[in-house]
């Protein structure tokens, strides 16, 4: 069995004139989105074996809020340039490449690419489009990612931060 679990990173910066798209950090919303997504994920025993996460800045800092509260080690985390912006396709070839000793692998990465890739994988499984924050966990039939597509999924489960957000940091 193979487990990936997609996560688009949380919430940004609106552009500015003075940053450019790859380098917009998260907002104070972005980091408890990621810290309580996190949590949650602890909740779910969902502490995957590595973690591939878009080299952009918003990424970065989601996945090290990731990694911090599931206490990965630095050894787990890959920083991913390929990821930034990629389409659905190419998320896919680089989870394919994931080695055999990988059980459960984490990708933080951007949309379209995050939800195309959800939908390419679950077709008929009823998430429109991931929020900020939020990630998908499939569950593959297969012991080889290479092999890894719809005939095989075995579980889907789909995770958001808490709408409470808003709420706290008002």
């Amino acid at each position: 069995m193979k487990r990936l679990t997609v996560m688009r990173h949380a919430d940004a910066r609106w552009k500015d004139a003075g940053t450019d798209d790859f380098a917009r950090p998260l907002n104070r919303r972005g980091m408890a989105g990621a810290e309580a997504m996190a949590k949650r994920l602890l909740e779910l025993e969902l502490v995957p074996d590595r973690l591939l996460a878009s080299t952009a800045r918003r990424a970065e800092q989601t996945a090290d809020i990731v990694a911090r509260e599931l206490s990965l080690s630095i050894r787990h985390v890959q920083r991913e340039e390929a990821l930034y912006l990629a389409s659905a396709a190419d998320m896919l070839k680089l989870i394919q490449d994931t080695g055999p000793r990988i059980a459960h692998l984490m990708v933080i990465a951007h949309n379209p690419g995050a939800s195309d890739l959800i939908h390419l994988l679950v077709p008929h499984g009823g998430i429109s489009t991931l929020s900020t924050a939020a990630c998908c966990s499939i569950v593959f039939a297969v012991e080889d990612w290479r092999v890894i597509g719809a005939p095989a999924v075995q579980q889907v489960q789909h995770e958001a931060p808490p709408s409470r957000l808003w709420g706290l940091l008002r």
